[in-house]
């Protein structure tokens, strides 16, 4: 009897052991189960691939996914609207073995130029009436913008209304700002405040833009013909 007990609880110790070994291996199991992976990237030609924040290649680069882990490629190139992917080796998400991150073109990029024009006091200096000189000036800005925001011509003071202009990667809003620099000579100083923000963005929505030093071209001649014609 003693014998039959003993045999019975050396069963039960034995089922209790592999049990317990099956629940502590079936997780390294499953990690076994997933292997790390390759990917190719390429992309438009020039064009910087960033994994995880960190520049590594142009062009084409080749990246290996540790099981369990993930990367988060960026590609960026000017000129066109920056695209990122997010990779997940878990076993369950797929990963290609190579892709092709197409770039579209920027449109806000492609409709402006880079300028040292952009945000900064242009001295225009002339040798007109004062009187004169400021018709001129409005006659000019208003040639471009369609509202004048502040006008006074005591103080030698203008500044336009924002325009708007949405792109699908992005808001730019421009304006212009006209002060006296000085009376004699008579200088006028004149700025033309050029910026971007996410799309979408309306033009009262200061915390969403910041300077460009890029102007749309549609005002690229508005500070030249300040320049040529009140220097006349």
């Amino acid at each position: 009897m003693k014998l039959l007990i003993n045999h019975l609880a050396f069963k039960h110790i034995v089922c209790f052991i592999i049990a317990g070994s099956m629940i502590f291996f079936l997780p390294f199991k499953t990690l076994a189960g997933v292997k790390s992976k390759k990917i190719t990237i390429n992309t438009e030609a020039g064009a910087k691939i960033l994994v995880d924040g960190k520049e590594i290649a142009v062009t084409t680069t080749e990246i290996k996914i540790e099981p369990y882990t993930s990367a988060h490629v960026r590609i960026e190139k000017p000129g066109y609207i920056t695209e990122e992917r997010n990779y997940l080796n878990d076993g369950k998400n797929e990963i290609p073995r190579a892709e092709y991150i197409k770039l579209e073109i920027d449109d806000a990029y492609a409709n402006s130029f880079t300028t040292d024009l952009a945000n900064h006091d242009i001295d225009i200096k002339t040798n007109l009436k004062e009187d004169d000189a400021w018709k001129l000036i409005s006659r000019i800005i208003t040639g471009t913008f369609d509202v004048i925001e502040v006008t006074d011509k005591a103080t030698g003071y203008m500044r336009t209304a924002w325009v708007i202009k949405t792109f699908k990667s992005a808001t730019v809003r421009t304006r212009m700002i006209i002060k006296t620099g000085n009376s004699d000579p008579l200088v006028y100083k004149a700025k033309l405040v050029s910026e971007i923000g996410r799309p979408g963005a309306t033009a009262s929505q200061d915390e969403n833009f910041k300077p460009w030093d890029r102007v749309l071209r549609t005002f690229e001649n508005v500070i030249p013909d300040l320049q040529s014609r009140l220097g006349k």
